[in-house]
């Protein structure tokens, strides 16, 4: 399947700069590509622990007492 190698375009960029000589982009060629994926060292240690004392269950998205569905009072969805 097609798609952009950016390892190869983050290359070239760094041939790029040898050859003329001077930096073209900010900091792309000097750090790399940028993971995605979530990584330990930006995790957030007390979430765990405040969603305990907040009461809420592994993998709750709405707040207990929260409607399903989100209520959009009228007088907000009309048009003057």
């Amino acid at each position: 399947i097609g798609g952009i190698n950016i390892e190869r375009v983050l290359e070239l960029g760094t041939l790029m700069e040898k050859t003329l000589g001077r930096r073209l982009r900010s900091e792309a060629i000097l750090n790399g590509r940028i993971p995605k994926e979530p990584r330990e060292e930006f995790k957030r240690p007390k979430l765990h622990s405040d969603k305990k004392k907040f009461g809420e269950k592994p993998g709750q998205l709405i707040p207990d007492g929260w409607p399903e569905k989100a209520e959009v009072p009228k007088e907000m969805l009309e048009r003057e």
